[in-house]
């Protein structure tokens, strides 16, 4: 699942921007019977740079929610999907028999890189989607308050809307967005990154690794976290292409493997920082931030807020003693 050489280096987002975006092919569709490949493609992309495949998983996700609702779209465009809670959430309201979308929307990856944004629009359950145009007069890229070295150049800030959007522009009704089927099948997919972002940190070290006992062992343990991580996406792959409708049995994997995914990949962070010592860190920038991007990256999950999920679900199933079937 890798595709790439013991002590590749890796590469940072640059050049022009509708260059970035090619970086990918489009990718087989969950659910399509090639969910592996997609997998496969989106691990390798987060192998060699994570800032390009928090990028481009977006974008490429974007085009499968689009292919979800039946809306056809150039292939020239070019998006991010915007889709993170806030206290303030967008409104979308009818106004004189038109829609009209106002508000700020916070955690805008891409703000100034893509064409277009999938934006959701309300609160949680309830929440609608909305395909907008990013040169629409009414969008205001309010001034980054970003501070961290990880994924500065991909532009991640707050974005004001105040537009009107046709019928055409609704993407889902409130609600169609989480409830898809495909939504967990893509939650799975940002783990298939997250795991990507760890071996590619093994990588751009593994050539420099110490022949001690402490640090071999080290090595072994995160080479048997990589291979777990291949193992659980390849079954989740798997399950999802025998029954890509299934979106209470897509939720449940989901929780499960983006749990799993988040803690190998904190033990691959970990036990690499210990392996190496300060050195590398405090004189390899790129290793710095790379390490910053694969911490921030899984923050995605909601940690102990998805196990209680998780929990929930497999008590309801078993009350008696809260054990899930296998």
């Amino acid at each position: 699942m890798t595709g790439s050489q013991s002590g590749q280096r890796g590469t940072r987002v640059s050049g022009p921007v509708s260059a970035l975006f090619d970086e990918l092919p489009d990718l087989p569709p969950p659910g399509s019977g090639q969910t592996i490949e997609r997998f496969r493609r989106l691990w390798a992309l987060a192998e060699r740079s994570p800032s390009l495949c928090r990028l481009l998983e977006a974008h490429h996700d974007a085009k499968s929610i689009l292919a979800e609702a039946a809306v056809a779209v150039p292939d020239a465009w070019r998006f991010g999907v915007w889709a993170a809670g806030g206290p303030r959430p967008l409104v979308l309201e009818q106004v004189c028999g038109r829609w009209r979308l106002h508000g700020e929307k916070a955690w805008c990856t891409g703000a100034s890189l893509v064409s277009h944004a999938l934006v959701s629009a309300g609160e949680g359950d309830s929440s609608s989607l909305v395909l907008v145009d990013m040169s629409a007069a009414g969008i205001e890229l309010l001034p980054s308050s970003w501070m961290s070295p990880a994924f500065a150049d991909i532009d991640t800030r707050t974005v004001s809307f105040d537009i009107a959007l046709g019928e055409e522009d609704v993407i889902g009704a409130a609600g169609w967005y989480l409830q898809r089927p495909g939504f967990w099948h893509g939650a799975v997919g940002v783990a298939a990154c997250w795991a990507g972002c760890a071996s590619g940190l093994l990588h751009r070290v593994v050539d420099e690794w110490r022949d001690d006992p402490h640090a071999l062992a080290h090595l072994g343990a995160i080479d048997a976290d990589i291979w777990t991580m291949r193992a659980v996406l390849a079954q989740a792959a798997a399950e999802i292409d025998a029954d890509p409708s299934d979106s209470a049995t897509g939720y449940r994997r989901a929780l499960r493997v983006r749990h799993i995914i988040d803690t190998l990949v904190a033990d691959v962070t970990t036990r690499l920082a210990r392996a190496i010592g300060p050195g590398p860190l405090a004189h390899q920038p790129e290793l710095h931030t790379v390490l910053s991007e694969v911490d921030l990256y899984r923050r995605q999950c909601h940690a102990e807020r998805d196990l209680q999920q998780l929990g929930s679900l497999c008590h309801r199933q078993h009350p008696a003693t809260g054990a899930a079937s296998v």
